[in-house]
């Protein structure tokens, strides 16, 4: 009970193996969510996600100095309670993708110079590498894993079931700062379920999407009292910009898309020395400024957790975040010519314990509230409750 995985005791000679340069885990994550209040109508839902994954350390196996080669495979089934009931945008249960069987990464990274620069070749999702923190994947819904309105604004692919072509560069030139520039393959194909990851082709109609980032680390004084340590910070600004044709709300196209985003977390106030324990605030910000394009082109988001709230809990969470995206007007006048409303924004509050009981298996209650789904104000607003569950193997 007391490994970091669950099938350690189970399974000794992965061990072996791990010594030989082989790592093969994986995850299991299901969320269980109802609305017995509000939305289209009231339901509940099941969505289970399972993820093997496959790492290879070729110095060891081939004496390939810094080469790693990793692959994974996604089987995913359920519904999403957002579509099915809710009827809103910023999926409740994050964790919902492609429901089936499919090829998720498979690529090959060179390092170099004590990791300080890398670069990857292969199948990868965006989300990987890009808009990412460690504070978004303790959630369930709204900001779990990544900011969520990029897929309403630009080609973007979270999900490994979702992988495409991509190269992606990371380099930390000083202590405390990182670059990172990724070029993807837009294509459509990663959105087809019959392809189970396999449609590795390049169309004619496809484009191309790129991100660059930079991030930068930051030490505060815990001001609060409390541990006489420095307090952890993880700040990123980037953009993206994309060649593909798009259509737009006004019924024509757009070769290009265009964005920005800043996110970030900072640890507060730190409970006592040498330990985890203390109270992390994070927010999200994307702008992204073609109206006619971009369903939502201004998000914020914010929120935080405390770590290790009941003493006798140290690895438990209390957490809490806000998601709020505004419409642009070419999209609600769109909807609302064919008779759908007018959107303005949407807005999503969500309260989780996630309650650490063993080191590989957590189980969190979830609360949501859901104001304005599908921002006309049609349909009334909806109380999402639930438990996550996730296990590490």
């Amino acid at each position: 009970m007391e490994g970091e995985r669950a099938l350690d005791t189970l399974a000794p000679g992965r061990r072996v193996l791990e010594d030989h340069g082989i790592f093969l885990g994986g995850s299991y994550t299901t969320d269980l969510l109802g609305n017995p209040v509000g939305g289209r109508s009231q339901g509940f839902t099941y969505f289970g996600l399972l993820q093997v994954i496959l790492v290879a350390e070729l110095e060891k196996l081939a004496g390939w100095r810094g080469g790693y080669f990793v692959a994974s495979v996604v089987d995913a089934a359920g519904t999403d309670l957002s579509q099915a009931h809710v009827g809103n945008y910023f999926d409740v249960d994050q964790v919902s993708t492609l429901p089936t069987l499919a090829l998720g990464q498979l690529y090959l990274e060179q390092r170099w110079d004590g990791e300080k620069f890398s670069l990857k070749l292969g199948r990868m999702p965006i989300g990987q590498d890009f808009v990412k923190m460690d504070m978004f994947n303790l959630y369930v819904g709204g900001i779990d894993g990544h900011t969520p309105v990029f897929g309403y604004n630009t080609f973007w692919t979270s999900s490994p079931s979702r992988s495409t072509w991509a190269a992606v560069f990371k380099a930390e030139p000083i202590p405390d700062w990182t670059l990172r520039y990724g070029i993807y393959q837009a294509t459509s194909s990663s959105r087809v379920v019959a392809n189970h990851g396999l449609n590795m082709e390049f169309g004619a109609d496809d484009g191309i999407q790129m991100f660059g980032e930079t991030g930068f680390k930051t030490k505060m004084p815990n001001v609060w009292g409390g541990s006489p340590e420095a307090l952890a910070g993880d700040h990123k600004i980037g953009g993206y910009w994309s060649t593909w044709s798009y259509d737009t709300f006004d019924s024509g196209s757009t070769p290009y898309s265009y964005g920005f985003y800043w996110i970030g977390e900072q640890m507060v106030w730190r409970e006592k020395s040498g330990a985890n324990e203390g109270i992390t605030l994070w927010y999200s910000f994307v702008y992204a400024p073609q109206t006619d394009l971009s369903q939502f082109p201004f998000f914020c988001g914010a929120g935080g957790g405390w770590q290790g709230a009941l003493p006798s809990r140290p690895k438990d969470w209390v957490l809490f975040g806000s998601y709020f995206g505004s419409m642009s007007r070419e999209f609600a006048a769109e909807r609302e010519s064919a008779g759908l409303g007018d959107p303005t924004y949407e807005w999503v509050l969500e309260w989780d314990y996630r309650a650490q009981v063993t080191p590989w298996l957590y189980v969190m209650p979830s609360v949501q509230y859901v104001i304005r789904p599908a921002g006309t104000g049609d349909i009334p607003n909806s109380l999402v409750i639930g438990a996550e569950i996730g296990v590490t193997f």
